[in-house]
């Protein structure tokens, strides 16, 4: 019976052995194969990501504060740098305790400040607050006229009255935890001691420490050592720098805030509204609150409305402008830059979600290395070349005689 024929089979070459046969079929399938090899390298590096976070959890603490000392080191390093170069025989020892005692008072004193403000402000809502439930804001009163000409049953007032009870119990309750959690603050006296030594120790003793690195690393891996420190040095200044920008722009818009409704101490709560908002993780989700307590207290008629004009503030801060500042100092698209926040938050928490931005442009940095390499070595164009290479020209047409 007549068909199609059969389609043609390149025999295998007699006597090939079971391996060279496998390789033949590997050989043929090989942009499967190496999809395959990503995948998987991907998905290995996901389950070693889950299985570090899960292992050093118990290590969190110790982790946390050699974290914090290299952090602190990393910053305080370049202005010891700068003394040096200023006075050059200055020795590294005293540079560094030059600039690390001004951090150390300055700081002291803003938190001693920011404690006696927050524990202040505090007291003076909770003394404002029954009088605030007994005379509610005129704005209210207008609002629940507004509903009830209109048929809506929703007792503004009621439900007003009921968010300041709460929110003086939540006082009370926060202010009894601060005073049972006094002793917990020797042991974070003790930690910020350490780090800070730590913190002397690593700057003073830099070059000694990236040398031991060096020598304990094989010749051949040494480039990559090299690339490491540059990519998180610049990661963590680009991070830092990124956080300064925010807390600035945030701290303008509260400035504006306060101007159009005439609020007094407008710069102070600006400053300090920026220099929260600059605080990674924690600082966001209380920056708006400066502007908001001095509106209860000044002015309680617009605090609605400044409350509400403080938080679009917010969400326009930290949802646009906080990933594409972020990805501008970093080098990174805006979708690294969230995708890296939720994983580093997912796998760690807070900090994981601190450490995750400027890991992911050390991880980029070694993408790019590596991926060029292997581009180099199959000998294939680069992206701006593919795009910048002429069309195929098109095939001449009409009868060649």
């Amino acid at each position: 019976m007549a068909g199609r024929p059969a389609p043609s089979v390149t025999p295998a070459p007699a006597g090939l052995p079971p391996y060279g046969r496998l390789r033949d079929a590997l050989d043929r399938r090989a942009d499967w194969v190496e999809a395959l090899i990503v995948l998987t390298t991907v998905a290995a590096a996901f389950v070693v990501l889950g299985f570090l976070a899960s292992y050093f959890k118990d290590y969190f603490h110790l982790i946390l504060i050699f974290f914090l000392a290299w952090l602190l080191a990393f910053l305080i390093s370049p202005v010891a740098d700068w003394l040096q170069r200023r006075l050059t025989r200055l020795p590294r020892s005293i540079a560094v305790v030059a600039v690390i005692i001004p951090v150390i008072l300055v700081g002291g004193v803003a938190i001693v400040w920011i404690v006696t403000s927050l524990a202040e402000s505090f007291l003076q809502l909770a003394a404002a607050i029954p009088d605030l439930v007994a005379h509610p804001p005129s704005l209210l009163t207008d609002i629940q006229a507004w509903l009830n000409a209109r048929g809506i049953d929703v007792d503004v007032v009621a439900s007003f009255e009921s968010a300041a009870s709460g929110l003086l119990t939540g006082m009370a309750d926060l202010m009894v935890g601060a005073f049972g959690g006094a002793l917990s603050a020797v042991g974070m006296l003790v930690d910020a001691i350490v780090v800070l030594s730590l913190a002397i120790f690593m700057a003073i003793d830099r070059e000694s420490i990236q040398r031991l690195g060096l020598d304990l690393t094989p010749p051949e891996k040494r480039d990559d050592v090299l690339l490491f420190r540059r990519s998180v040095g610049t990661a963590f200044a680009g991070f830092i720098r990124s956080q300064l920008i925010l807390g600035a722009l945030y701290g303008v818009w509260a400035l504006l805030v306060s101007l159009v409704f005439g609020l007094p101490f407008g710069p102070a709560t600006a400053f300090l509204t920026g220099l929260i908002m600059a605080i990674p993780i924690y600082g966001p989700y209380v920056s708006w609150l400066p502007v908001v307590l001095v509106a209860l207290f000044a002015r309680p008629d617009v605090v609605v409305i400044v409350a509400i004009l403080m938080l679009v503030g917010w969400f326009i801060d930290e949802n646009v402008l906080a990933p594409l500042v972020r990805a501008g100092a970093l080098q990174l698209h805006p979708i690294v830059v969230t995708f890296a926040f939720l994983l580093g938050a997912q796998l760690a928490g807070a900090i994981g979600a601190i450490v995750a931005i400027p890991l992911a442009a050390v991880v980029q940095a070694f993408v790019v290395k590596y991926l060029e390499a292997y581009r180099s070595e199959r000998g294939w164009p680069s992206p701006d070349d593919t795009a910048q290479a002429p069309p195929p020209a098109d095939p001449p047409t009409g009868v060649i005689g």
